[in-house]
């Protein structure tokens, strides 16, 4: 089984990622946590996508939580048996998630397992245009979704949906 997990900062990708590894046994690959080692140079770009190459041809079943279409999306929807899994939650939900669990993190000093242990959040320009993208990505994932011709992804806008889902690919 092979699942890719797209959708918005704080849509929950992550969280699912975790709960399709402890259902399903399968392996997991963040991007983010992966992206976030790097020195953001060139040369990590051409390293962050042979490392996802290599988790996709070392493991049979996999998951892959994150977008990062510009990398290896064509890569990762190109396995017959790929299932996308797109989650849309209202942005309010978003946003709310985001600065939750940047609060948690600031408060606690734990790292989020899904992230890099060096990645710093600090609430910023940058932090600020973090949570406009957010806000602005379902019109910019529809429009990548028709880009690639992503053939009946799985949508999960609640938790009946997500229910749904887990318990489709735990049978």
């Amino acid at each position: 089984m092979k699942i890719i997990l797209i959708g918005s900062p704080g849509s929950g990708k992550s969280t699912l990622a975790r709960e399709i590894e402890k259902l399903a046994q399968i392996p997991i690959l963040h991007l983010d946590k992966l992206w976030h080692t790097t020195d953001y140079s060139d040369e990590a770009i051409d390293w962050f996508i042979k490392e996802q190459e290599k988790f996709m041809e070392e493991n049979e079943s996999w998951v892959i939580d994150g977008n990062y279409f510009n990398s290896t999306i064509e890569k990762r929807l190109s396995y017959d048996d790929v299932i996308v899994v797109v989650i849309q939650i209202p942005r309010h939900k978003r946003i709310y998630r985001i600065l939750k669990r940047s609060l948690k993190r600031r408060v606690s000093k734990e790292n989020r397992p899904d992230m890099a242990s060096n990645f710093s959040e600090k609430f910023d320009k940058e932090y600020l245009d973090f949570l406009k993208i957010s806000w602005t990505y379902d019109e910019k994932v529809a429009q990548r979704i028709n880009d690639y011709e992503i053939k009946n992804p799985i949508i999960i806008k609640n938790q009946r949906d997500k229910e749904n889902f887990l318990n489709m690919i735990s049978q």
